[in-house]
């Protein structure tokens, strides 16, 4: 059969795609598009890079959690992501808002002008306006530099004429001009957003996203008193457990929850749940350094081999079911897991990368194949149809493993058994000693 390829005429391609053409293999005859896909690095696929950037607010949130626990710092709880990126609360009840900002190495400097300046410090206006007397300082943070000079174009440079200036009218031209249209953007007065601006401040010495995970290391090194006796490798290992206690405090939603708190407000149980989600306090802190120590390795082998959620057959699961006696009910109700647990691993490969997403997707597999094969051992018997036995038995196993404080992430036990059911739709589980599919 001749192989033919059509390309639609209408389609504008940027100098991205043209770039990423250039760089296609040459196809032999026979070879597949799809072979191309598996073997071609993506060139506008922004994904895996996000996911690091927003690891990297985890890591410098974690960073911020050693001050809370450091008796000569003055930090009392840590939020994650919730009106900032990061939020200090102080021992005097007063607060500090972080941005946290990346750019790659080959990106221009920072300069006043950049949108993401602009909004920052226009979000800085209006939440010291929204809570008067509440903030004691903001801080714009990055891992690239800003533009120095001595000119509306330097935020450096825009925040020390704000810090020496008395009125509004010191301040320069090109600067009460950007300083104006931050108060527009803030919905306050021109007097008020200076008065914000006196309280920022701008560092570009954060570590590189390669080497934030390295600095976490060396400032609990420094700032915690259990890291006296540990070596590099455990202390790596309470540094990731606490960069993920940051990430899940960072991936709640909920508004308006800081509202309540600073103004006093009597919040209600939903806001206060949501509050205690947000908060990273010393006992919480410490709590995950601690279990960090403590843990043991992943059952996590080469993620190379590790297929995609979601890969198995639906079909198969069904028939599986079926001759292990599954009513029509259950088989839906197995699908539906199967289903809630793919979707809760492809958010982990987008919450923390491929690599680690399913590492953590591999374990939990690992953990549902093994009581999976407890639980057929423990019910097998002549009769064919022992799958409902079976389940019952995983249920109790998976359980058993909880409540012996298995890793299991944010895993709901329903999780681990979708999980067992995508193993089954690969051909690892069977919930009968029949297999006519295997006959066909």
């Amino acid at each position: 059969m001749m192989n033919v390829t059509y390309v639609r005429s209408d389609l504008s391609l940027t100098g991205a795609h043209m770039e990423c053409i250039a760089q296609l293999p040459k196809r032999n005859k026979g070879t597949s598009i799809a072979m191309m896909l598996e073997t071609t690095l993506a060139q506008d696929d922004p994904g895996d890079e996000t996911s690091r950037r927003f690891r990297y607010q985890y890591t410098y949130a974690a960073t911020a959690c050693c001050g809370a626990i450091d008796a000569d710092q003055d930090a009392d709880e840590i939020y994650c992501e919730h009106h900032e990126d990061i939020l200090i609360k102080h021992t005097d009840g007063r607060w500090t808002g972080i941005q946290v900002k990346t750019r790659a190495s080959n990106q221009p400097v920072w300069k006043a002008s950049d949108e993401q300046v602009k909004s920052s410090f226009a979000r800085f206006c209006f939440l010291d306006n929204l809570f008067p007397e509440s903030f004691r300082s903001f801080l714009f943070a990055t891992n690239h530099p800003l533009h120095d000079a001595k000119n509306a174009a330097s935020l450096k440079n825009i925040i020390k004429e704000a810090h020496d200036a008395t009125i509004f009218s010191d301040l320069s031209g090109p600067i009460q001009k950007w300083i104006s249209a931050r108060a527009i953007e803030a919905g306050v007065s021109e007097a008020q957003a200076l008065r914000t601006l006196k309280k920022c401040h701008a560092r570009d010495n954060l570590p590189k996203l390669e080497d934030s995970l390295i600095r976490l290391v060396g400032d609990l090194s420094l700032m915690w008193s259990g890291a006296k006796n540990c070596t590099y490798e455990q202390l790596q290992k309470a540094a990731t457990r606490l960069i993920d206690e940051c990430c899940k405090a960072s991936s709640l939603e909920h508004d308006q929850a800081l509202s309540a708190y600073v103004r006093s407000l009597a919040p209600t149980n939903e806001v206060s749940m949501a509050i205690a989600g947000k908060r990273m306090t010393q006992e919480k802190i410490l709590q995950a350094l601690t279990s960090g120590l403590v843990s043991t390795a992943m059952l996590s082998g080469d993620t190379a081999l590790t297929p995609m959620p979601g890969h198995g057959s639906s079909e198969l699961l069904s028939r599986k079911l079926d001759a292990g006696g599954f009513s029509f009910n259950s088989i839906n109700a197995a699908a539906d897991l199967r289903d809630k647990a793919d979707y809760l691993a492809l958010g982990w490969t987008k919450k923390f990368g491929n690599e680690r997403g399913l590492e953590r997707y591999d374990h939990v597999r690992s953990v549902a194949l093994s009581e999976a094969a407890k639980a057929y051992d423990e019910t097998c018997t002549d009769k064919s149809t022992f799958g409902k036995e079976m389940a019952m038995q995983l249920r109790n196993n998976i359980n058993s493993r909880r409540q012996a404080k298995e890793e299991l992430f944010d895993c709901s036990d329903s999780h681990v058994e979708g999980i067992a059911y995508e193993l089954t739709a690969e051909c690892k589980i069977a919930w009968s000693t029949d297999r006519p599919w295997e006959d066909e």
